[in-house]
């Protein structure tokens, strides 16, 4: 079952035999162990891929986008994106498809095969004014890349239809990041079958932090719950037919 981060909390200060709180704010310990499952959740969950936190988003527009009408740019708080389709009609009357990755090497090598005749743009890449390279202004993208997992270059836009691309036509299958709020009713973004190891690793860390001591006991559950979690994870993953890469950010 789910638990808030107050119950969490008065879980490991009871095994700890640590006084009891209302609380996480009642003392500095249930502070200090809210804060260790804080760390444990990140520490211990930022590797999983949980279906919970996948979500269609859309990718940011530049503040520069005159000057990059072919780069877009992933929200902060995306982990990694799936997926990615690109809208070539209107937002009224939308007409998506799948834009390409590409890996950054390869997308040079196609940008460098274009010549001059073609009718393009030469733009700059992001994060620099010194390697100009040429993009096709006349049809939609068909690759995209990211030479620093923040920002997502395309190979083309089409400047009869917008004068640079359009985040608002951008529709992204990613994982979204967790956010954590420390507050007692809080409850961590996690599947309920989780929950068992997300308190034996706090607790097992909490005991290691603030008593000075290790708990055995505590440490084999952790153990026990992450190499099932790590098996069952793994088993799933070759179930799937992986008809598409993890892009992006990971």
């Amino acid at each position: 079952m789910k638990m808030t981060l107050l119950e969490i909390v008065q879980n490991i200060l009871s095994a700890m035999d640590a006084e009891e709180i209302s609380s996480i704010s009642d003392t500095i310990e249930s502070q200090q162990v809210a804060e260790e499952v804080k760390t444990t959740y990140y520490e211990n969950f930022g590797n999983f891929q949980l279906r919970s936190r996948f979500d269609i988003i859309q990718l940011e527009a530049l503040a520069d986008s005159t000057d990059k009408p072919n780069i877009l740019k992933v929200p902060a708080n995306v982990d990694q994106t799936n997926r990615l389709f690109y809208n070539k009609n209107t937002v009224a009357s939308p007409d998506y498809y799948e834009v390409i990755w590409c890996e950054p090497e390869d997308f040079i090598k196609l940008l460098l095969s274009r010549t001059s005749s073609i009718a393009s743009t030469v733009v700059k890449f992001p994060g620099t004014d010194a390697v100009p390279y040429r993009i096709m202004n006349d049809q939609h993208p068909t690759y995209y890349t990211s030479f620093d997992n923040e920002h997502y270059v395309f190979d083309s836009y089409n400047s009869t239809v917008d004068s640079t691309l359009q985040n608002s036509k951008t529709m992204v299958w990613a994982e979204v990041l967790p956010t954590w709020t420390a507050s007692d009713t809080f409850t961590p973004d996690l599947e309920a079958r989780f929950f068992p190891m997300l308190l034996a690793e706090s607790k097992s860390a909490s005991w290691v932090n603030y008593k000075g001591v290790a708990n055995s006991k505590e440490e084999q559950r952790a153990r026990r719950q992450k190499v099932a979690h790590q098996n069952n994870r793994f088993r799933v993953d070759q179930e799937k037919e992986h008809s598409s890469k993890n892009y992006g950010r990971s």
